[in-house]
């Protein structure tokens, strides 16, 4: 009877840390196309076991990126020994009632668990409402502890790094989906400059990538920095067109993510 009683108190103590939750890079895996192969992604909503649960550690503020009057969105990101990431977003556009129907205080740093439904989107895989106005879709989302602080960037030295498809995730914008990451030596060489804004990166070497600027920062109050800059933001893809191999981006939050890079700056990268 002892040894019953200790093994409900241990499942107990798994749901209530989220021991149960599921680990969030095999929910990013695609195959030859871009499209999610986890059994889940996609599956009949009428089972509720087919529901997901992840848990980590939120990438943005909710009103960061879009705008919560009408959107809502985060990234959460996987900690160690998991890894990888996953967005979760909902809008009115769908289902407009009731509204806000998420948390608005869930900040860049927070613990979150997110419980939903998975849907390819764009080339990612995400949790969301299946772009549906049934009630059976909608989500939940839980704060387990605010100011665990951000996890450090994946440095990205060469575009030519990320910005191709690899299936295997061992290189190359899948691998890192929907994570925290900071681009080394970079320049701006096309695009329109401000909220809401695509701009074309390049590096030393003459790879590129798309540079988002978000609907809600603040680049408007200053001025494209000329030269060499780091930067720091989300790795997104958004590839509007089977296969769903293309399109990655940096999804920039505010002004302060940028690094103009200086002479001493850039002696100190060169010794590296």
């Amino acid at each position: 009877m002892r040894i019953i009683q200790t093994a409900v108190l241990l499942i107990a103590a798994m749901i209530a840390t989220g021991a149960l939750a599921e680990n969030i890079w095999d929910l990013q895996a695609v195959d030859a196309t871009g499209l999610g192969t986890h059994p889940k992604v996609g599956a009949s909503v009428s089972d509720p076991g087919n529901r997901v649960v992840i848990e980590g550690i939120a990438l943005n503020n909710t009103a960061e990126y879009l705008n919560t009057a009408s959107s809502w969105q985060i990234y959460v990101q996987a900690e160690s020994p998991d890894k990888g990431g996953i967005a979760a977003w909902a809008g009115t556009f769908y289902r407009n009632t009731p509204w806000p129907r998420y948390p608005l205080d869930i900040n860049a740093g927070d613990r979150v668990r997110i419980e939903g439904f998975l849907m390819n989107t764009r080339g990612k895989v995400n949790i969301n409402e299946r772009h549906s106005p049934d009630p059976s879709v909608v989500f939940t989302v839980t704060k387990i502890a605010s100011g665990v602080g951000m996890p450090a960037p994946q440095i990205i030295n060469n575009l030519s790094d990320c910005n191709y498809f690899d299936q295997t995730r061992a290189g190359g914008g899948e691998k890192y989906q929907a994570q925290w990451v900071k681009l080394n030596r970079v320049h701006i060489i096309s695009g329109t400059w401000g909220n809401d804004k695509d701009l074309i990166l390049a590096d030393d070497d003459g790879s590129t990538l798309t540079m988002r600027l978000s609907a809600m920062g603040d680049f408007d109050s200053y001025t494209a920095p000329t030269g060499n800059f780091e930067v720091t933001g989300i790795f997104d893809q958004e590839d509007l067109a089977a296969p769903y191999t293309d399109s990655y981006r940096i999804w920039v939050k505010k002004y302060s993510d940028i690094q103009v890079m200086t002479d001493v700056m850039d002696w100190n990268e060169y010794k590296k």
